[in-house]
């Protein structure tokens, strides 16, 4: 049977990762193959990084240098601290194979109290050497789920399921830990705490703080991906290395607050964009925040009741703006964007243990809705002083306008009006080339004209006659 290529623990991805944030994590890899100074002997050392948000590409890249980080510096220890609701298949896997394959001792730790290891949390932290928790924390409920939050359909869903147990299984029979109950984590969606947890053997130790952990861990023996190894960390340097910027950026794509705000900068700028065709700035910075918005909302559990209504308010503000409707339904529009941002992430059908509670935060929403209000009140000024204006046809604008000769106008020549280049005649008189002209009127493709004043606005500036 084939394996399913596709799957989460905490979200199921349902776009894919545009090219420009892989090459965003790829400059965080490169950044961070700098040399790394060898270890002085005798002087053993603790690498301790944390995952604290989803299990997405930039967690993992980040873990990935982190565990590359530990090897280099021939570490005594890597401890890696967890707090996180879940997240991405491939991801997840990713961080996987690091700690299973590092050559380093590793214990993840899941900490501090009230902290989780949830969904695609229990797969990494049951790849550890070691797995330890604070009191009041838990770990489970690692159930597929599709992106929206809802179960996986029909057939797929026995498929994926059956294989992520397995998987789990797998990972924790290979550290000596409870295979059985994990799997029940995997189809049923059950947690424990930390003190259940460590008696069903599911975890190994319980700790209040990482220094306790550390004496509770030496001389224990592990067995990592290079054999065999004794945790000595008496008396070690404890080295704490943080995501790099590139990876915190890249992370904060996947904030909820973050998206949103990046899908409504995007909005905006787009309706900017075809208020003011060929202003390009809105335009670009549009499409930029809304391809970094899409990445970030294929991580996050989404109702597709709140995009629609979010698309419905982008045709009403089109429409608004093309049949000049007086704001009507641009009011109409924005009432259906914070109806459709309240909506974004709130999860149809019956709640899952498996996702936290994820919404718009009301600083956000407030920012958001405040934007479209004066995007509203644009809107409506516009369209009430077009509306005002009496109807004027192509002649009527033309009356009255400034410019000045092409050439010299005896009495007919050329002259520069309004942009353009029309045939003229002079009502009496000459008139040389360059000098300043009056519109008096329009017969056909031909323009009565009148000298001007030279004090006028006669659009000279960096005309050649």
């Amino acid at each position: 049977m084939a394996e399913p290529e596709s799957r989460d623990y905490f979200v199921r991805a349902r776009f894919a990762l545009p090219a420009f944030v892989g090459a965003l994590l790829a400059l965080a890899a490169l950044a961070s193959t700098r040399p790394v100074a060898a270890e002085a002997q005798g002087s053993p050392t603790v690498v301790v990084a944390h995952l604290t948000d989803i299990v997405s590409p930039a967690t993992a890249q980040y873990v990935h240098r982190v565990v590359g980080a530990a090897n280099d510096q021939g570490a005594a220890l890597l401890v890696l601290t967890i707090d996180t609701p879940g997240g991405l298949d491939t991801s997840m896997r990713q961080m996987v194979q690091d700690l299973l394959n590092s050559s380093v001792p590793s214990v993840a730790y899941v900490g501090p109290s009230g902290a989780r290891a949830a969904s695609a949390g229990v797969f990494v932290a049951e790849a550890a050497n070691v797995l330890a928790m604070a009191p009041g924390t838990n770990i489970g409920a690692a159930h597929p789920i599709q992106g929206g939050g809802g179960d996986i359909p029909g057939d797929l869903r026995e498929k994926i399921t059956s294989d992520a147990a397995a998987y789990l299984a797998g990972i924790t029979r290979q550290r000596g830990r409870n295979d059985s109950w994990v799997q029940d984590a995997v189809r049923q969606s059950v947690s424990l705490d930390a003190e259940q947890a460590v008696s069903q053997h599911v975890a190994d130790l319980l700790s209040p703080d990482v220094h306790t952990l550390l004496r509770d861990l030496e001389g224990r023996s592990v067995v990592t991906g290079a054999g065999s190894a004794t945790i000595h960390v008496t008396g070690a340097e404890v080295r704490t290395i943080d995501p790099d910027p590139v990876e915190l950026v890249a992370q904060k794509a996947f904030d909820p607050n973050v998206a949103y705000l990046l899908m409504t900068i995007g909005f905006f700028a787009v309706l900017i964009e075809l208020f003011h065709p060929g202003a390009l700035v809105p335009g670009v910075t549009g499409v930029v925040c809304l391809v970094v918005s899409f990445v970030g909302f294929a991580a996050l559990p989404m109702n597709w009741g709140g995009i629609v209504l979010i698309l419905a308010a982008a045709a009403l503000f089109v429409l608004d703006i093309k049949s000049a409707a007086h704001g009507g339904l641009t009011i109409a529009g924005l009432v259906c964007f914070v109806l459709g941002s309240l909506l974004l992430y709130s999860p149809s059908g019956v709640p899952s243990p498996t996702l936290p509670e994820v919404s718009v935060g009301l600083p956000a929403l407030i920012g958001a809705a405040g934007v479209g209000a004066l995007f509203s009140l644009l809107v409506v000024r516009t369209a009430l002083r077009m509306s005002g204006r009496p109807a004027m046809t192509g002649s009527q604008r033309l009356t009255g306008a400034s410019g000045f000769a092409r050439s010299t106008l005896d009495p007919s020549g050329t002259v520069h009006v309004a942009g353009q280049v029309w045939s003229a005649r002079l009502r009496s008189g000459r008139l040389e080339a360059g000098r300043p002209v009056r519109v008096l009127g329009r017969t056909g493709l031909v323009l009565d004209v009148e000298p001007g004043d030279a004090t006028g606005p006669a659009e000279r500036k960096g005309a050649k006659p």
